[in-house]
């Protein structure tokens, strides 16, 4: 993965969510509040109501956020499995025999047996598949675009195919829904967007040079009408088109957008909340001599080495999926079969 401006965002955002949901579900909740409530529990439990409004109800607080949080965040990948099953159906459904003039060009742009012909009157071409990612290119688009114009449009579904956007768009949306108290997720996860298509413009432009690729941009401005599209990495995107004309005019990468101020000052509102919760939870328990005592270890260190318990595993697991992914998605497949 060649960490351009799209990826360093995308790396950007998965870092900022592991960081926060370890910390607040392995270090806070496991690493803390559990042997703490344990210890308390054990030594002359929860009694009198003040006892349990203080040490009870506020680290339950923190467990319904992050219970809400997961649920939210499991909803979403449900959507996505869904949507993504139906549009390789519909993908399925829709294919018709690849003309050999589209398979000589999947051939010279590395996407041999990955690329199928739909048999659909727009001109448009996406890329779809989470874990097998394939390019659906439109009978309208094959009959509208010329030679140079089609290679254009395949190096750059080539860039979303190994890069694997669609999946990196899966995760995305569901760390976005998931962490809802950290808001500026969303303007990393738009900021990505962005950059993927970019990048994906400036490969096909390095290969193939401006004209073909503004020609068949005119030609697939608007995609299909398909709700269940969302997840796919498609060449087509409307709100893009403006910096993806500049960048083509000017031939370098407009500066992406900033931050949205509100949605930073609300996820620094939010992870303080967090920590607000969980310190008046720890002092309801005992404060920080019941954390030495239950933990062996002080607040900050078991928090944290709560944290990395999670984070490291989590990280490694990940970059060997998404490195067998990755490694998938180089190799060459055999046709759809129709």
């Amino acid at each position: 993965m060649k960490l351009d401006r799209a990826n360093r965002s995308f790396l950007a955002f998965v870092t900022v969510a592991l960081l926060f949901g370890a910390t607040a579900l392995c270090g806070m909740v496991g690493g803390v509040l559990v042997p703490l409530s344990l210890a308390r529990m054990t030594h002359g439990g929860l009694t009198g109501p003040w006892s349990v409004q203080a040490s009870l109800l506020t680290p339950l607080l923190l467990l319904g956020l992050i219970l809400i949080g997961v649920g939210l965040g499991g909803r979403t990948l449900a959507r996505q499995a869904i949507a993504s099953r139906v549009l390789s159906r519909r993908v399925r459904a829709l294919a018709t025999t690849t003309p050999q003039a589209l398979a000589r060009v999947a051939w010279q742009t590395g996407l041999a047996g990955r690329v199928v012909l739909v048999d659909a009157g727009d001109a448009f071409s996406f890329v779809y598949g989470v874990m097998t990612p394939r390019v659906a290119v439109s009978r309208g688009l094959l009959e509208r675009a010329t030679g140079d114009e089609l290679r254009a449009v395949l190096e750059h579904e080539r860039y979303h195919v190994r890069n694997i956007d669609p999946l990196k768009a899966a995760i995305a949306r569901v760390l976005s829904e998931a962490l809802f108290v950290l808001p500026a997720l969303e303007s990393l996860r738009t900021r990505y967007i962005a950059g993927r298509e970019l990048a994906a413009d400036r490969r096909a432009v390095a290969i193939c040079g401006r004209r073909p690729l503004a020609g068949a941009l005119l030609k697939v401005v608007r995609g299909p009408d398909w709700s269940e599209l969302g997840g796919a990495a498609a060449i087509s995107n409307l709100e893009l088109l403006d910096v993806r004309v500049v960048q083509l005019e000017t031939g370098s990468e407009p500066q992406p957008e900033a931050l949205d101020t509100e949605s930073v000052i609300l996820s620094l509102g939010g992870a303080m909340l967090f920590a607000v919760i969980f310190l008046v939870s720890v002092s309801g328990l005992g404060g920080a001599a019941a954390v030495d005592h239950a933990t062996g270890t002080g607040l900050v260190a078991a928090t944290l080495l709560g944290a990395l318990s999670c984070t490291a595993p989590f990280a490694g697991a990940g970059l060997v999926i998404y490195s067998l992914v990755a490694l998938r998605a180089s190799r060459p497949l055999r046709s759809l079969t129709v």
